[in-house]
């Protein structure tokens, strides 16, 4: 059984804390009778995670970390061998549940790199999203906030926040927080009664509904 501190010195070197946002698009098909200029909806989803990235040939210790954690998997990228690239191994966290167990393991630990900032604002964006604040815009744009101090030496946001507030002046604000692609279960509109996801889009479509079967 690894130590905490053990692990804790791996994620302050290899680890990542973030909070991806990103417009989601309803692409199906669409049949249409007569011309429309009703645009499918666009809905914003909000996706935490936590990973710890490494080479292939340390994935039984990511394997370990994931025992002692209890939650999430490892995923291996082959890379390009004519490059002299390895071949990587990641351990990755994203449910929103299992993020809420990361964020509880590592609670009172002290952090001794700037990691632990992004740990904090991570922590605080976990708990916009399961409170559900996140799906206001002033919650949404509270996250970017957030966001917006983690990882700033590593990655680049694809959606500004500046970018992410014109839309929300110009569209309707529909928006989701990272659901389970098996439960297709959506938490924006969920006073509405409708919980099902394919429910939920089918009725913003306006005229741009999918045909339906007609009985001989």
């Amino acid at each position: 059984m690894l130590s905490k501190d053990y692990i804790l010195g791996f994620v302050e070197g290899e680890g990542c804390f973030s909070v991806g946002i990103g417009r989601y698009i309803d692409r199906r098909p669409k049949v249409r009778s007569k011309p429309s200029n009703i645009k499918n909806p666009y809905l914003f989803q909000v996706k935490p995670m936590f990973v710890i990235t490494n080479v292939e040939t340390n994935k039984q210790l990511l394997e370990e970390i994931r025992e002692n954690i209890g939650v999430g998997k490892v995923y291996f990228t082959k890379r390009d061998q004519s490059l002299s690239q390895q071949n990587v191994a990641q351990y990755r966290v994203q449910a929103l549940g299992d993020c809420l167990k990361v964020k509880d393991y590592f609670a009172g630990i002290e952090f001794r790199t700037e990691k632990g900032k992004d740990y904090l604002n991570w922590c605080k964006c976990l708990e916009l999203i399961a409170k559900g604040t996140h799906l206001t815009k002033e919650g949404l744009l509270e996250l970017c906030g957030l966001r917006d101090q983690m990882n700033f030496r590593k990655t680049k946001n694809k959606w500004t926040t500046e970018e992410i507030r014109k839309i929300l002046d110009e569209k309707p604000l529909h928006q989701t927080g990272f659901f389970d692609a098996a439960q297709q279960s959506l938490i924006h509109n969920s006073s509405e009664g409708k919980t099902d996801l394919k429910e939920w889009l089918s009725s913003k479509q306006g005229n741009n509904k999918p045909s339906r079967a007609t009985s001989p």
